[in-house]
């Protein structure tokens, strides 16, 4: 399935501001949560650990499904890494609960826009856990089109299947 395919799809269940706005917002949340015990791992024999891996993976995906809206959903995951390797050099209880307090708190966030503001939810259905990573590609691009950019994939979501 193309990403114009995806964006198809994805779209009529996103139609609200507010709920658009939760849910780049929430991405990042959620990667922030995952990226905490992340940090504990390191790969041996190298300074990295398994948050950067998961960082870079992110990164490469999003940029392609759309190369700019990808590249721009990127440039956050920088300080959400710096930010999670913070709080991963905090106690391990206290580090671990705020992984998981802001995990909660995102899928309460999420779940809440689409019951509120679009009065309508989709599940897992869209592309399951990989969608809360590389939402914000597509509410970038959505931005990317109101700024009249990208209209050949424009094109490509309004044609039918």
């Amino acid at each position: 399935m193309s990403f114009a395919d995806k964006l198809r799809v994805w779209m009529p269940l996103h139609e609200n501001g507010v709920s658009r706005a939760v849910h780049f917002v929430g991405a990042y949340l959620f990667t922030f949560a995952l990226l905490v015990p992340l940090c504990w791992v390191r790969v041996p024999g190298t300074p990295l650990t398994a948050a950067h891996l998961l960082v870079a993976a992110v990164a490469l995906y999003a940029v392609t499904l759309e190369w700019t809206a990808g590249l721009l959903m990127a440039l956050p995951l920088v300080p959400t890494l710096f930010a999670a390797e913070a709080v991963a050099g905090l106690p391990t209880g206290t580090a671990a609960g705020i992984a998981a307090g802001v995990m909660v708190f995102r899928f309460a966030l999420v779940v809440g826009a689409h019951v509120v503001f679009e009065k309508k939810t989709h599940g897992l259905s869209l592309g399951g856990p990989l969608l809360f990573f590389i939402e914000p590609v597509y509410l970038l691009t959505l931005g990317l089109f109101a700024l009249g950019l990208k209209q050949d994939l424009r094109a490509r979501v309004a044609a039918s299947p």
